[in-house]
């Protein structure tokens, strides 16, 4: 009998997954503190509201993230140790179980993150773009119908005898994941566009400048692309979204980890904004400001980026 026969493929790819989700939960968890602690350090002029907003954000997130982890780790202990001889072994504990309350709990906690996640996501992009709402216009109404469909998921998966992998619930499930990686995807493309198109301009507009070089290369450059434009998350997501639509036994790994970066993502970010390196709005509108005065005056376009340098620590 074959690994996918005898279900030992699936239980393996939910073992795989929950220590990878272990993994990336402890590296969420010493960025959010590390940040908190930058955030509180920073200096009086440097301090906004806006730090403010993300220690509230990235807590919650981490809050949330902690309670979903938890809860598959106390499942997975009680589906291979404490019940592994309940008829059908472990798998049939999973298929009894998965709407126990705690384990809702904990697909609860999750989307939550998904969605707190995503929303500031959606903010970064409107950041990004300059505060240009007609930009996120797409991805808000992605959004908004991933969020519908979160519920009506959630609500499914909490009926008794329910399976997320399995069953009626991926019927709900598909649409989900395809409307999140949707939007995951269209954040993703636009924040890249935007930042490669700012570099582009900063450099048409500044020539090849040594001293300006660093503070371009801070916000343009390839590490930039990959946390600003969360590629990471978004990529994991199709992966998902496909293994997850296949009903493939490799799905549930992709589960928790493309999970874990909903909640992980976001506080990347909010990290390189605590060590003074992410997009701000106030930071946008000065690169803005750059580019529109290179074309007229060199002089005051260098003092300007200088500036923005120097000042890249406020939000």
């Amino acid at each position: 009998m074959s690994d996918s026969q005898n279900g030992s493929s699936l239980e393996r790819s939910i073992y795989y997954g929950i220590i990878f989700k272990a993994i990336l939960y402890g590296i969420d968890f010493y960025m959010y503190f590390h940040s908190v602690y930058l955030f509180m350090v920073a200096g009086g002029s440097a301090r906004s509201h806006s730090h403010g907003l993300y220690v509230v954000v990235g807590g919650t997130l981490l809050a949330l993230l902690t309670i979903s982890t938890f809860a598959n780790i106390v499942f997975a202990e009680f589906m291979w140790i404490d019940h592994r001889d309940i008829f059908g072994g472990p798998l049939g504990y999973l298929n009894a179980n998965s709407a126990v309350w705690w384990q809702t709990l904990g697909t609860v906690a999750s989307q939550m993150s998904f969605f707190l996640g995503d929303a500031l996501l959606l903010y970064r992009c409107y950041i990004i773009w300059d505060s240009t709402f007609s930009i996120i216009v797409c991805p808000l109404l992605l959004y908004l119908g991933a969020l519908a469909m979160a519920i009506l998921l959630t609500v499914q998966s909490a009926i008794p005898g329910s399976n997320f992998f399995r069953g009626k619930i991926v019927d709900f499930g598909v649409p989900w994941a395809s409307l999140s990686v949707a939007l995951n995807a269209i954040v993703t493309i636009l924040i890249i566009i935007r930042i490669l198109k700012v570099r582009h301009q900063l450099q048409a507009a500044l020539g090849h400048n040594e001293a300006l070089s660093d503070t371009i290369r801070m916000y343009t450059g390839v590490l930039a692309l990959l946390v600003e434009s969360v590629f990471p998350y978004s990529l994991f997501g199709v992966v998902f979204a496909i293994t997850y639509g296949k009903n493939m036994d490799v799905a549930p790994a992709f589960t928790f980890i493309w999970g874990t970066f909903g909640a992980m993502s976001p506080q990347i970010i909010i990290f390189r904004v605590a060590l003074g390196q992410g997009w701000t709005q106030q930071m946008a509108s000065q690169l803005s400001s750059i580019m529109f005065t290179a074309s007229g005056d060199s002089e005051q376009t260098e003092s300007t980026c200088v500036v923005s340098g120097a000042q890249k620590e406020k939000v």
